[in-house]
């Protein structure tokens, strides 16, 4: 069973997810756009064993935490990462595995870097934070920064069944029978919240400026001092494979697992094989 509670934090209320009570620990964080816990992380929390003890949290702005209209810019990533610290402390977290989705892989990588201590492992998931440039970089610099059109996208992914489930089948998920009714309800749902464009921009304009991807951790990365797992799906068109190896390598403590056949979900297609790496990291 999966236990939810309202977290108080000074950036607003965090929803939090915690399930099991085994010795072995991880939070995961979800990603961005109409992502939230649940929609990311639900198969993951339904296949770990009773070993572990699973905690989880949707990003302001995201799920059922608070509205964040105005985080953008310069604090974007500072704020979450405080925010992580925040769950780590009211749960009494001092010692656990690290694992983020896209965004929260970013954001996973920052707090290991500030807060060594407290990691036991990181696994960032087809992870932003380890790439130079976006594709077509100073037009989707431009793009971001200049129209509102991501808010117009959420609202047709919102009201067309076609293109949520083509954009799912594009991006996300690699095995077309796991796309199912359910999931493009989910999708459509998470897409009509009056924050899920909104906070898609608010990634957006915080993750780049005009010559350069933001965060980009390349050259801190040596500084990790816990073992490290890249995951990323073989087809992710999102993340290029060539920047996950490329991060990987600044570190000896650091390795590569590729989700044959998954896109920029891997996690969510092959929920078992995510469960299974975690569960020989902290051995």
């Amino acid at each position: 069973m999966i236990e939810k509670e309202i977290i108080k934090t000074k950036y607003g209320n965090i929803a939090a997810y915690k399930k099991g009570a085994g010795p072995k620990t991880i939070l995961l964080l979800h990603g961005a756009g109409c992502d939230s816990t649940m929609l990311s992380w639900r198969e993951v929390f339904n296949t770990f064993s009773d070993d572990f003890s699973v905690y989880a949290f949707d990003f302001l702005g995201y799920g059922q935490s608070d509205k964040a209209n105005d985080l953008v810019g310069d604090r974007f990533f500072d704020t979450h990462i405080d925010c992580v610290r925040s769950v780590a402390a009211h749960y009494g977290l001092t010692d656990f595995a690290l694992a983020g989705l896209s965004m929260g892989g970013a954001i996973a990588i920052g707090f290991a870097l500030r807060y060594p201590d407290m990691v036991k492992a990181l696994i960032p998931v087809d992870t932003w934070g380890v790439s130079e440039k976006m594709p077509f970089h100073r037009f989707s610099y431009w793009y971001v920064k200049h129209t509102d059109l991501t808010l117009t996208q959420y609202r047709w992914c919102a009201k067309s069944r076609w293109l949520a489930k083509w954009s799912i089948s594009y991006a996300l998920i690699g095995n077309k029978k796991l796309i199912t009714d359910a999931l493009v309800d989910e999708v459509m749902q998470s897409c009509s919240g009056d924050m899920a464009g909104k906070s898609m921009l608010n990634f957006q304009r915080s993750a780049a400026d005009k010559d350069r991807s933001k965060p980009c951790y390349l050259g801190e990365l040596k500084n990790l001092k816990m073992p490290v797992v890249y995951i990323i799906g073989e087809k992710d068109p999102l993340v290029p494979l060539s920047d996950i190896y490329k991060a990987a390598e600044e570190n000896p403590d650091s390795r590569v697992a590729v989700f044959k056949g998954c896109k920029h979900w891997s996690v969510k297609e092959q929920p078992g094989k995510f469960c299974r790496i975690v569960n020989l990291v902290l051995q």
